[in-house]
């Protein structure tokens, strides 16, 4: 598979043992974000993609997990073996949404950890590196891995493809216009559900306007596409006129006209189980239309993007940047042309299986088809264009960030010093991580799609030595 080269790299993986609400579990389900990316992707090729994943494992890596990425075609020789175990966590479920992410490891979180989640393109194989059309990411927003990025990107132009990112938390602390642009200076899709958005550029009246400011903040040769993923009330997919051209001063107030805007639903009538990596698999399947076409011929066929004899803007499949090469060119002709439309309302298609599975789904792709294809003709007629909104100044742009950061100390969370304080005293007085958890949090009832959720993720973290994360709050 590898020796014609891969269409899509993806990377981490963590194996998760579920705490359902009643008290069930279910063992040994793959996440990280890596395999759920790959379904997603595969699902809307109809699994005729050659697709890899490259993540740190240890001895222990269940068979079964291995067994269900070959069956959707992917290339394990990425999965790169270390002498510890496989990163794996419980994921304590509440029945009102919280999710709480307990490390298993006895020493965990530690380096050794991070170690096998943070990729590092040298220990990919040959053709991971070099062969390579499309890579998607997951980062810290403040803490973008600059020389991956760069090197990644350099890689997917190379080979007429592109580098998508998503955050895979929303910030600790409001992003400055600084750490806001160096985010978005190297990779070409970003897509932040609406609570990552908010941390990186302010709370915003809609979906529209997040999307509008980070295509604004978006330099010369950064991101062109950008998707905000708003749970169930859909997405908001935007893309700029001039693909690497950027954003000036004066071109600020023309961006809503400049700039292509679509808003998406979700899938009417999906029977939710679990939303976890469902903005995975929405990346997956909107790379995977975005990069071949929306279109049954297009979807499963030879992308028309690697038609091309190669180069950065004929995206053909070239043989990668020379070695040491970091430039990340120009992005390929066809990021400017390609149905965004049809390629955000394939992402919610494949969202909406992941959705109706605890964890990744266990049916053949193959025999999801038909449905998946049912899916998107009934959802492509409801999508509809939108205006980005307008602003006046390019001081607008970044007063969000001003805004946000003079708010820091608050976010608007009642009662947060004495809920730390529960929570330190929970922990001391020997009660579990998952309650101390909730003390943290307890008393408010924060919506998903606000900045205050990432400090009350925060304050969680804090109070439990980092040991636990807290989603769905």
């Amino acid at each position: 598979m590898a020796e014609h080269g891969l269409e899509l790299v993806c990377f981490t993986v963590i194996v998760d043992d579920i705490v359902l609400p009643d008290g069930e579990t279910v063992m040994e389900v793959l996440g990280g974000g890596g395999p759920q990316t790959l379904f997603g992707y595969q699902l809307a090729t109809g699994q005729t993609a050659a697709v890899g994943l490259s993540a740190g494992v240890g001895p222990d890596m269940p068979e079964r997990c291995k067994a269900w990425l070959r069956s959707i075609g992917c290339d394990v020789s990425g999965l790169i073996l270390h002498d510890r175990p496989t990163p794996r966590a419980w994921q304590v479920f509440e029945e009102w949404g919280r999710r709480t992410q307990i490390w298993r490891g006895r020493d965990d979180p530690c380096d050794q950890l991070y170690d096998m989640l943070r990729p590092r393109y040298d220990t990919m194989p040959p053709a991971f590196q070099r062969r390579t059309a499309n890579y998607h990411l997951g980062v810290h927003p403040l803490h973008p891995p600059r020389r991956l990025l760069t090197r990644l990107r350099a890689a997917a132009h190379a080979a007429g493809g592109v580098l998508s990112v998503e955050p895979y938390t929303a910030a600790e602390t409001p992003a400055t216009r600084s750490e806001a642009v160096e985010l978005l200076s190297h990779c070409d899709v970003f897509s932040p559900n609406e609570a990552e958005a908010e941390s990186i550029v302010g709370p915003a009246d809609s979906p529209a306007e997040l999307a509008r400011r980070l295509l604004a903040l978006s330099p010369a040769g950064g991101v062109d596409v950008v998707v905000v993923r708003c749970g169930s009330a859909g997405v908001l997919a935007a893309r700029r006129a001039t693909p690497g051209g950027g954003v000036s001063q004066q071109q600020l107030e023309g961006l809503a006209e400049a700039a292509e805007a679509v808003m998406v639903p979700a899938v009417a009538d999906t029977a939710v189980v679990d939303v976890t990596g469902c903005g995975n698999a929405f990346c997956g399947g909107f790379l995977a239309a975005l990069y071949r076409g929306a279109t049954p011929a297009q979807r499963t066929s030879a992308p028309v993007a690697a038609a091309g004899a190669g180069g950065a803007n004929s995206g053909g499949g070239g043989a990668g940047p020379a070695a040491g090469s970091t430039s990340e060119a120009c992005p390929p002709a066809w990021l400017a042309r390609s149905d965004l439309a049809g390629a955000a309302a394939w992402g919610c298609v494949s969202a909406s299986f992941m959705a109706e599975a605890r964890g990744v789904p266990l049916a053949p792709i193959p025999q999801l088809q038909d449905r998946a294809q049912e899916r998107f003709a009934a959802l492509r007629p409801r999508v509809h264009p939108v205006r980005l909104p307008r602003t006046s100044t390019s001081a607008g742009v970044h007063a969000c960030c001003r805004t946000a950061a003079a708010a820091k100390p608050t976010y608007g969370i009642a009662g947060s010093a004495a809920s730390m304080a529960a929570a330190r005293k929970g922990q001391a007085g020997g009660r579990s991580v998952v309650a101390a958890a909730a003390a943290a949090i307890r008393g408010s009832r924060l919506r998903l799609g606000s900045a205050s959720v990432a400090v009350a993720r925060r304050q969680a973290h804090v109070a439990l030595g980092g040991r636990v994360r807290v989603w769905g709050i």
